[in-house]
This record gives structure tokens, sequence and C-alpha cells, in this order.
């Protein structure tokens, strides 16, 4: 593991509930009130329908490998190569990027079904995705 410290995203007025609701373990999409379109990244405008009105829904954290990508080569000093990166596509729609935790002889590709585990750092908790028995 690197010394150097790692990066984690800002938290601000938007978004602030989304990772407070992460640090308990909970991952969340926003719903629109208006058009109950289920939007992953949070934002304060629905991309369907302009609204301002949204809510926020507890996912189950199941989903399937939408696409990966195994990170061969140092892009931070903060994360040691080799690491998969998953485009997570969840059972409520959005698709969610993140880090993949299984062993390396895993048989994972598109189509695995996986689950949101958590990575627990003391600046914030983190969404990992591990495959389903």
């Amino acid at each position: 593991m690197s010394d150097f410290p790692r990066p984690f995203p800002a938290r601000d007025r938007d978004t602030a509930p989304f990772w407070e609701a992460q640090d308990n373990h909970i991952l969340q999409f926003q719903k629109c009130s208006q058009c109950a379109h289920i939007r992953y990244v949070v934002g304060p405008l629905c991309p369907e329908c302009r609204s301002f009105d949204f809510g926020w829904i507890a996912s189950s954290g199941r989903g399937t490998i939408y696409s990966f990508t195994v990170v061969r080569h140092q892009t931070h000093p903060a994360f040691e190569p080799p690491y998969t990166v998953l485009l997570v596509e969840m059972e409520e729609g959005p698709r969610v990027i993140a880090q993949l935790r299984a062993p390396e002889d895993a048989d994972v590709g598109i189509g695995t079904r996986v689950h949101v585990e958590w990575e627990d750092h003391e600046q914030q908790s983190l969404p990992v995705f591990v495959p389903e028995a």
C-alpha cells in the first residue's frame, strides 16, 4: 500500500446526503419527483425533465458488470496497480463506477453479477463490488 495520501471526493451542498449515506454503508440514488428518473451521478437537476424536485432511494446494492478495465500502469501514487475498475449496471438502472474486490483468479467479466461491499477510510466509506457466489 502506498504512503501517498488517497484523494477523496469533495462533499458539497448537493452531494452531502449521498456521501453521508455511504458513511452508513448505504448506496443511494436520487429519484426525480416529477418523472421518476433514477439518477447517478447526483446533482440538483433531473437530466430528463429538468425538475429540481427529487427524493432519495436506497439501492439493493446488486448489479451486473457492464464494462471493466484492468489498470496496469500507475496513474496516481496512492493506487498500486494492478486493480480492476468496473462499470456496474445497478438493478435500479444507473451505472456506477467502482473497484472490484475479488481474488486474482476470480472468473469475472461482462455480465457477472456483483454486489456492493464497503471500503472504510477515516475520511469516508467507498463502495467496492464483489462477485456474487
